[in-house]
């Protein structure tokens, strides 16, 4: 019964979407820079993923794979459009901020970062993880591992958006904090891998010794 439900929360840990899996990391090497658009990006995911997910797996199973995976990808992107007005309705100016990027010698430009947030209604956690993973499982504890994974993703991105951003900018949420150095280039998607891949080195070596002991 332990392991069964150290299974369910393995998704905010040792199966972390972002760390372990490698799922929808370039929505958060993009967009997370600082720790508001990393909350808000967290919120548009957990929101887009769960609705997602959950009304999917009242699809009929008998339906070929491939038209299953064409009504999950609808099924995100009807949901976007609720979600996304949610979201600028609860913070219209981090919400905004998603549409841009530090470009270096430029403080924020606008840029085809927009476009990351709208396809998070295609990320592969929706239409490829649901069918490996979450639909194997009864509806019940599937609900509870799929909130996990959410959470897990969420505690990432806002880890990821606090480290850059003051490392980055020397602030917390804008507050500027007493920094002896900045590197501004952490703020930038290249930037972003680096931190991303230290991060998910240290997971990986962490779980290795976890299980080997």
């Amino acid at each position: 019964m332990r392991d069964k439900k150290h299974s369910l929360l393995e998704g905010l840990t040792r199966k972390n979407a972002v760390l372990s899996e490698g799922m929808v990391i370039a929505p958060i090497v993009v967009l997370c820079d600082t720790l508001p658009k990393s909350a808000m990006l967290s919120l548009a995911f957990s929101l887009l993923t769960f609705l997602a997910v959950a009304i999917g797996s009242y699809y009929p199973r008998k339906l070929p794979y491939a038209v299953r995976v064409i009504l999950y990808a609808l099924t995100a992107a009807l949901l976007y459009i609720p979600v996304a007005l949610f979201c600028e309705f609860i913070s219209p100016d981090v919400y905004a901020s998603l549409g841009t990027m530090y470009v270096p010698g430029i403080e924020e430009a606008a840029s085809a970062a927009v476009m990351y947030l709208p396809l998070l209604a295609v990320n592969s956690f929706i239409v490829l993880h649901s069918e490996l993973y979450f639909y194997r499982m009864q509806r019940g504890p599937m609900l509870i591992s799929l909130l996990c994974h959410c959470l897990g993703f969420s505690l990432t991105a806002c880890l990821i958006g606090f480290l850059r951003e003051i490392l980055a900018y020397g602030s917390v949420a804008g507050h500027v904090v007493d920094m002896p150095l900045v590197m501004h280039a952490l703020a930038t998607p290249w930037g972003g891998f680096i931190l991303l891949g230290i991060l998910c080195a240290l997971h990986r070596v962490l779980f290795l010794k976890k299980e080997e002991a």
